[in-house]
């Protein structure tokens, strides 16, 4: 009963994309029960933590995503897509929700409310057919919905604001990644493809905004703040030179890759997934304020790089596009380079969403490194090199599965062991460990985002 109602959506669905002359990625149906994933992760920290102000606002404005997620999955089935009325009343959930639960006044919650719901009704469809086969319906409604919330927070400002690390941090990440997107959204605007003084010559006046509007935001020159931090003490400086490490380990995997005029194969790309792992764990363990501060860096810099690369900029523009040809699979048949972009988010999800960093459980934080950095790694390894007996319907195995799900498992009763994890009841994580290898051999969704939202869910 529960599949045919969930391909009678997945039906739906495709028949009104395809009605409005959207191209969705190709080999991955749409996943329509993505886009309650996020809403509920916000929710449900919101609902066992004490959080911030800003995170109140976000945790209301998801009421409205997942009321919208609701109603199109209730409408798909009545072969509709959702109306205006009820975008209307999901407009309505957030603004009560904010009014009631949140420190923003009676206009604000409006403006917040209404404003955040209805632009990401009205994101969803021009974001996939501005990048033709790069997402699922699904994965878009992802896409869109993160980027509402990371809008909104940026307007909204605490009752009691803070200046320790992390509330610094966030304010560097968003005016950093503000003026990347806004610098993107310009070149392509001006068409500055294959115009490098043009180009630069932006780059130069966007990276001196920001400077200047950071350094009167926090009060002190952002560059020695973010120095300070990553040199406050000699286990930082020789997690940052580990870092460094892997960081150049990456370059000369790619490098390697290039010159050999191949295709990389799955165990390559899971070579950036094991990477991946070796700098999230002990910034997790050690240093959370700056493994957060340095993912949202990076993530920066990715889109930066895919700029560079779509903009045919030189001197970097040719060697990243060569990168990009070497490493693309049929998940990035559109115009962008989202694998690495994916990997990257996948395994920042619980540092970006999770209410308290400094006050936590370390498990949740792990979800990402779990389903993707170990168990997306060990059933592609194991699947390719012993996997026999498939699923049906698949391409995957079930000894991949296998693999998936007792290599989280182990990782965690070892973390228990050494102290990092509570010594707590295993049924939770090993329900949710088994919930996400399922998953991760069933859907034909993107894994690097879908995993560690899934993930994270049930491990708060």
């Amino acid at each position: 009963m529960a599949h045919t109602y969930s391909h009678t959506i997945n039906k739906q669905i495709t028949s009104y994309l395809v009605e409005k002359g959207i191209v969705s990625r190709r080999d991955a149906g749409p996943g329509t029960w993505l886009s309650l994933l996020l809403p509920i992760c916000v929710m449900k920290g919101e609902l066992i933590y004490e959080t911030s102000d800003k995170y109140k606002v976000a945790s209301c404005i998801s009421a409205g995503f997942l009321l919208h997620s609701i109603l199109v999955m209730t409408r798909s089935y009545a072969q509709k897509y959702i109306q205006p009325v009820e975008v209307s009343v999901c407009c309505l959930v957030s603004i009560i929700s904010l009014y009631f639960f949140s420190p923003e006044g009676f206009v604000l919650s409006i403006l917040y409310g209404s404003l955040s719901v209805f632009t990401y009704h009205t994101l969803i469809l021009p974001l996939m057919k501005l990048c033709p086969r790069s997402f699922s319906y699904g994965e878009a409604t992802i896409v869109a919905q993160g980027f509402v919330l990371f809008l909104s927070l940026c307007v909204v400002r605490e009752t009691r604001p803070t200046n320790d690390c992390y509330s610094i941090s966030t304010t560097i990440l968003q005016c950093g990644n503000i003026c990347m997107l806004g610098l993107a959204a310009c070149a392509f605007h001006l068409e500055l493809k294959g115009k490098p003084f043009e180009f630069y010559s932006l780059l130069s006046v966007t990276v001196v905004v920001l400077l200047i509007s950071l350094y009167f935001l926090i009060g002190t020159n952002p560059l020695l703040w973010i120095l300070n931090l990553f040199t406050e003490d000699m286990t930082t400086l020789w997690m940052l030179s580990f870092w460094v490490g892997c960081s150049v380990l990456a370059a000369i995997v790619v490098s390697t890759q290039i010159t050999s005029e191949r295709k990389a194969n799955t165990v390559t790309r899971k070579t950036f997934h094991v990477l991946s792992l070796l700098v999230f764990v002990p910034g997790i363990v050690l240093k959370p304020c700056a493994i957060y501060l340095a993912s949202g860096v990076a993530f920066a810099i990715l889109l930066f790089l895919d700029a560079l690369r779509v903009l045919e900029m030189p001197p970097l523009g040719k060697f990243l596009q060569q990168g990009y040809s070497s490493f693309v699979d049929q998940k990035d048949e559109g115009p962008l380079a989202l694998t690495p972009i994916y990997l990257l988010v996948g395994c920042s999800w619980p540092l970006w969403i999770h209410p308290d960093l400094s006050k936590s459980d370390l498990l949740p934080l792990f979800a990402g490194l779990l389903s993707i950095g170990v168990g997306d790694s060990a059933a592609s390894a194991c699947g390719t090199l012993v996997g026999k007996n498939r699923w049906p319907g698949s391409k995957k195995t079930k000894e991949g599965t296998a693999a998936c799900f007792l290599s989280q498992l182990f990782l965690v009763i070892f973390l228990i062991h050494i102290g990092y994890v509570p010594r707590t009841n295993l049924i939770k994580p090993t329900f949710a460990i088994a919930t996400s290898s399922f998953v991760e051999a069933k859907t034909d969704q993107v894994d690097n985002i879908v995993l560690p939202l899934l993930m994270y869910a049930m491990m708060l």
